[in-house]
């Protein structure tokens, strides 16, 4: 997966980078050998789903909402169910 953009809280999942702002594509390492089914970006925050029904989460953890005590800088499992994430019918 390539990421680029704002990096100031850790939302693009790229680890310890000293960059604020990536402005090229850059490889993310951590979802080698993961397929993702869903992105979704907010100012602060990344949330990513596989296909499997894992989440993992990365960006501004201040208040703990990220759903995990990880480092926000890399993507953490997210403590998500999978009937939290299949909409109701």
């Amino acid at each position: 997966m390539l990421c680029w953009g704002n990096a100031s809280f850790g939302q693009l999942g790229l680890g310890g980078i000293d960059e604020e702002i990536v402005l090229e594509p850059r490889k993310s390492d951590f979802f080698i050998n993961k397929k993702v089914r869903d992105v979704g970006c907010g100012l602060r925050h990344t949330v990513f789903v596989l296909d499997d029904g894992t989440v993992y989460t990365c960006g501004c953890n201040d208040l703990g909402q990220l759903g995990h005590e990880k480092s926000r800088k890399k993507p953490g499992w997210s403590a998500v169910s999978r009937s939290q994430l299949t909409p109701p019918e």
